[in-house]
Formats: C-alpha cells, structure tokens, sequence
C-alpha cells in the first residue's frame, strides 16, 4: 500500500514509520515527555524507557492491529503519530475500537497542520478497519493539550483519577 502522500501545504509528507525511524521517534517521544513534565512532575519514565519504547515501536510497525505514521520535512522526521486496534469484552457494545497512544510534532513544527494531518490520515486508518469509537488519553494539567483534541472533534467521556502511593516504586 502506498502510504507517502503528497507534500502538505507546509512542506512536509506523511507516512508509515519504518525501523530506520525510531530513533527520530523516541527523541520526539522524549521531547512530548518533557513538554508534558513541564505542567505536571509526575510525567516522569524509567532509565530504561527510551529503550522499552524502541521496542513497543518495533512490534508496532510490524503489527496489524497498530499504525505508526510520521510527518517527514527534507528528509527529518518532524511528528508521529501511534494508534492501535482495541476490542472491549463482550459486555460492552463498543466492540471494536481505536486508541491513539501517542503524538508529538517536533516544537518548531506545532501549529503548522502537522498534528492535524496525522491525526486524520489515523482516523481514516481507523474507519477502514470499522472501528465503532476512538479514545485517547491527555493530560489535565496541559490545556494546549485538550485544545487540540477537542478543535480534532474529541470530547470527554470518561475521566481518570489517579492516587500516588507514597513509598511503592513503579
């Protein structure tokens, strides 16, 4: 299937991710991570997490039930996006669904239309695999975050508490 599209408007293509981009993906990754520690102290990973994230990228690509994009501009990988097929329990009549794990577009790339044109050549991705719902995470503590999905066409629907437990590693 041919994936590369043509050049935007900004100057930038998207398309499947291939291994040789997954250390381009992991910096952006590790950029995201910052961004996001910069609202709230607990985005904070593991030593060894860039190196579990090349491997969750590696079985991704391969996979599926997965799809990594990037947005690639004379020849750098400036944005990626992961999304990947769920299906509920039978008790639930969601069925089959998309989740979208991650994005990032690199800082001097954002508002340019690269975050929105990932994440609708992933909706399209996700349609033709008859997903009947599509979720996502973010973070309440970073409102560019919840502009973006929300100006995406995304709106609450469940809401995450979370309680630190003082003492327990992990």
């Amino acid at each position: 299937m041919q994936t590369d599209q043509p050049a935007q408007a900004g100057g930038f293509i998207l398309r499947e991710a291939q291994r040789q981009d997954i250390p381009a993906i992991v910096a952006l990754w590790e950029e995201m991570m910052d961004f996001h520690h910069a609202y709230d102290s607990r985005f904070r990973f593991a030593p060894n997490a860039a190196r579990e994230l090349q491997r969750q990228l590696h079985a991704a690509i391969r996979s599926r039930s997965a799809h990594v994009l990037v947005a690639v501009s004379a020849g750098s990988v400036i944005g990626y996006i992961l999304g990947e097929l769920h299906v509920r329990k039978p008790i639930y009549p969601m069925g089959k669904y998309g989740f979208i794990s991650d994005i990032s577009v690199t800082q001097g790339w954002r508002r340019r239309g690269v975050g929105r044109a990932l994440v609708e050549s992933l909706l399209l991705w996700f349609r033709r695999h008859e997903v009947t719902a599509i979720e996502l995470f973010i973070s309440e503590a970073n409102p560019i975050s919840g502009q973006f999905w929300e100006a995406m066409g995304f709106r609450p629907f469940l809401r995450m508490l979370r309680m630190d437990v003082e003492g327990k590693k992990g």
